[in-house]
């Protein structure tokens, strides 16, 4: 429950709107508890002398009090459901806001599945507690005090014997509350899980179908959903369980209410009106007292799930402007060094994938990295727009350590092809010109055509307005690297990192492509990851990695000469190319 104390901010953010809901549930309960009354009245005037007219009076003002009391019912809901669903509406995009600042070892560590169940299913749950949670409990206090004062003023005695299971009741309540947060804390473990096959079954489709593995994967899906729907029916069992004790208790109410209510008319202390009006007494209490079950459920459930959404607020993005951040810069030329920069994940500390590595990229000029698969040459990479920091030593652009820079102006001035070749599911136009506020037709299309992306794009039917799958499913694995290239190259950015970014394209787009980029890039400091020698040997310098450090380092004549790591890797391509031509 102390997790629902973070909620705190939002009530109190939206107090007007629960203010007004506490006051016309009064006003309901109000007109509630004087409608039996006039019905009460009704029956005794029956029993004296039959005035039709009074009768008539009497219903008349129990219609016209019922009528009140759903009037301000409606009015209730208006005010705390309208509240509840701004408050999820502001906790989502806060939700939404901390995740965006979150650095990308935490996306590495966490499941998107998962962030998607926090995002959707307990958010319901917190809107849930907000709306019918809060609005039924505060119905019941105030239904109970004025029903019951009713109730007393009536006949104390028979009042008590009313309460007789009201112990009972409490103590089940509580017993209650415990067994469902119990079971609800498994419950939407249970649906992360199935979120995040979901989302991995989804993502993965083309492999699923590539080595038929439908059947396998509908069945784990089975595994998992029997699991969610096996938890599902034990928390409604404990809620029927509840139910059926609170009706059973209040039957019991109604029958010795009855039996002591019959004797107390017998000896004239009470009218039979009045025992009227403690039946429909006991009857309004009965919905409130049987929703406890029901309200308890959706508050354990709300306080589970905010439990799992505040262990993603408390999470602190582990890359952001350092206090010694220069605020005064907002460009950057492009010149890059390392200084004996080391880099350790942490869960293997113990082996670094980049050991003690320095060299120097001046403004303008072009570096090849090239090594074995696990060399470190990502890891490098990624240093440079700050995605992680180095365990040892220290990165500078234009001789300012990276961590002087601000994030914002470091990433605007990167233009950054990933290996994975992301796209969004909008058009291929709006995908080129994602890094820019305000764009023209005329930027993306020179981008595109820079990226040798331009005439494929014209080949489609709505050209730069075609509109690409989930992640560019329908563009080939060349057009998504090219397309990537195109937005990386439309900012002008100082830098650019292309990683692996040319690996899907044969040899003959790859040449028009690394034409165009000799022309695009002019000015440009430019990183180039490739497995290909045939990509980075015109390269100013091409750095080798092996095993996270540095192997060679100097110009494509400089290493065939030394006849190292790369004049092996360049004649084993250059012999593997000519076979290929003689087939």
């Amino acid at each position: 429950m102390k997790s629902l104390l973070s909620l705190n901010k939002y009530l109190y953010k939206f107090r007007k709107y629960f203010f007004f809901g506490f006051f016309w549930i009064i006003c309901t309960n109000v007109f509630l508890i004087i409608s039996p009354k006039f019905i009460g009245a009704a029956i005794d005037e029956m029993k004296s002398d039959f005035d039709f007219s009074s009768i008539t009076k009497h219903a008349i003002l129990a219609i016209l009090s019922s009528a009140a009391s759903g009037f301000f019912l409606f009015k209730v809901r208006r005010s705390i459901i309208v509240a509840s669903r701004l408050i999820e509406y502001d906790l989502k995009n806060d939700f939404y806001a901390h995740i965006q600042t979150l650095s990308l070892s935490f996306f590495k560590q966490t499941s998107t599945g998962d962030l998607m169940a926090r995002a959707t299913n307990d958010m319901n749950s917190v809107r849930n507690y907000f709306g019918p949670a809060i609005m039924y409990s505060i119905n019941t206090v105030f239904r109970l005090v004025f029903t019951l004062s009713a109730m007393i003023a009536i006949s104390p005695m028979l009042t008590l014997y009313a309460l007789l299971p009201a112990p009972i009741l409490s103590y089940s309540v509580y017993r209650i509350g415990q067994a469902v947060h119990k079971r609800t804390k498994v419950l939407q473990k249970r649906y992360a899980d199935i979120t995040s096959k979901v989302q991995e079954n989804l993502s993965g489709i083309r492999v699923i179908k590539a080595y038929t593995r439908e059947e396998n994967e509908a069945e784990q899906f089975g595994v998992l959903n029997q699991k969610y729907y096996e938890q599902n029916l034990s928390l409604a069992k404990v809620q029927a369980l509840f139910q059926t004790f609170t009706s059973g208790l209040l039957g019991i109410s109604l029958i010795v209410m009855i039996w002591v209510g019959g004797g107390k008319v017998i000896h004239h202390e009470i009218t039979i009106g009045e025992i009227a009006q403690f039946v429909i007494y006991l009857g309004v209490l009965t919905w409130p007292l049987i929703s406890i079950g029901w309200v308890t459920n959706m508050v354990q459930r709300a306080a589970a799930a905010q439990k799992r959404i505040n262990a993603i607020f408390e999470i602190a993005p582990e890359i952001t402007d350092t206090p010694s951040c220069d605020r005064s810069i907002s460009s950057l030329h492009g010149s890059i060094e390392f200084k004996h920069v080391s880099v350790a994940y942490p869960a293997n500390p113990e082996n670094p994938v980049l050991k003690q590595v320095s060299f120097s990229v001046p403004q303008g000029s072009k570096l090849a990295i090239i090594g074995a698969t696990g060399s470190g040459k990502s890891s490098l990479v990624n240093l440079i727009p700050r995605f992680f920091d180095p365990t040892e030593g220290e990165i500078l652009i234009d001789g300012i350590s990276l961590k002087n820079i601000p994030l914002s102006v470091l990433r605007q001035h990167i233009g950054f092809v990933t290996q994975d070749h992301f796209l969004f599911s909008e058009t291929i136009g709006k995908n080129i010109a994602l890094g820019l506020q305000q764009n023209s037709l005329a930027e993306v299309e020179t981008a595109a055509k820079q990226a040798a992306i331009y005439d494929d794009v014209m080949s489609f039917p709505a050209q730069f307005e075609t509109m690409l799958g989930e992640r560019g499913i329908t563009l080939s694995g060349g057009q998504k690297q090219r397309t990537c290239i195109a937005r990386a190259l439309i900012r002008k950015p100082k830098i650019l990192i292309l990683d692996d970014a040319l690996s899907a394209v044969d040899t003959n787009t790859e040449s028009l492509i690394l034409k165009q980029l000799d022309t695009a890039t002019d000015g440009m400091t430019a990183i180039i990851i490739s497995h290909r020698t045939s990509t980075v040997k015109n390269c100013d310098k091409i750095l080798v990695l092996s095993e996270g450090e540095i192997a060679e380092l100097g110009s494509h004549e400089e290493l065939i000469e030394k006849d190292g790591l790369y004049a092996e890797l360049y004649r084993k391509q250059l012999l593997e190319e000519e076979l290929s031509s003689m087939d």
